[in-house]
């Protein structure tokens, strides 16, 4: 019963998270389809909208002790979505996401560089984003009826005006095996009320990588320790 436990929780955890550019027309498609290229993406079942989770059954991780991660990489299938953002821009934004997860996972596991017995490998692709459309979402965001519209949204979980989003697919495997343990697709976006998240894309790129970094981290640490010999 605990294994199933640790499971239910770890999913419901997820669900509460989150190539060539096909422009704007291509957003929204991950309400139909999983990213067609993850390895994952045959696992992947529909949650709501743009949002795709995979638990192994039984999910235990009470033996993982180390976490290793990977390069955050840019996802390269036909249904790519990027909004016409260039692809030196988005090679960026995934090394801010990698430095993120080391700097957060680190406060819960032993990150290691290659394989263990103990470790689990994480993996991060961003499969798309949208830009944030640099000062007027600020201006939004302090003036009085934009402010009242935020606070509204970042009570309710929805993205502040005039915010970009970024598009994400995590995959977690067992890194001796290669098992696939868990994987999740989300669209995030900073918190409505986070002005300096406005200021231009790739604050709104930091802010998000922070926050799902430490969302996962926390997660993952509580999961382990309601998991049989887990601590």
């Amino acid at each position: 019963m605990k294994k199933i436990a640790v499971s239910v929780a770890l999913g419901v955890s997820l669900v509460a998270i989150s190539g060539s550019s096909l422009g704007s027309s291509a957003l929204g498609q991950t309400n139909d389809h999983a990213p067609a290229a993850l390895k994952s993406a045959e696992e992947l079942k529909h949650d709501k909208k743009e949002s795709w989770t995979y638990i192994k059954p039984d999910l235990s991780l009470g033996e993982y002790d180390a976490i290793q991660i990977v390069p955050t990489v840019v996802y390269q299938g036909p249904d790519a979505q990027f909004d016409n953002i260039p692809m030196a821009e988005r090679e960026k934004f995934a090394g801010i996401l990698t430095e993120a997860l080391k700097e957060k996972m680190v406060k819960s596991f032993k990150v290691v560089g290659a394989p263990a017995a103990d470790a689990m490998r994480l993996k991060f692709t961003i499969v798309g984003a949208t830009k944030t459309t640099t000062g007027v979402g600020t201006v939004s965001s302090v003036m009085p009826i934009g402010a009242l519209t935020n606070a509204y949204k970042s009570i309710t979980g929805q993205k502040g005006s005039f915010s970009g989003s970024v598009l994400l697919a995590f995959e977690l495997f067992d890194s001796k095996t290669g098992e696939l343990l868990a994987a999740a697709v989300r669209r995030e976006a900073p918190d409505a009320l986070d002005i300096t998240a406005t200021l231009s894309t790739t604050d709104t790129v930091k802010a998000v990588a922070s926050a799902v970094a430490d969302k996962l981290r926390a997660r993952l640490a509580a999961a382990k320790s309601a998991a049989p010999g887990g601590r």
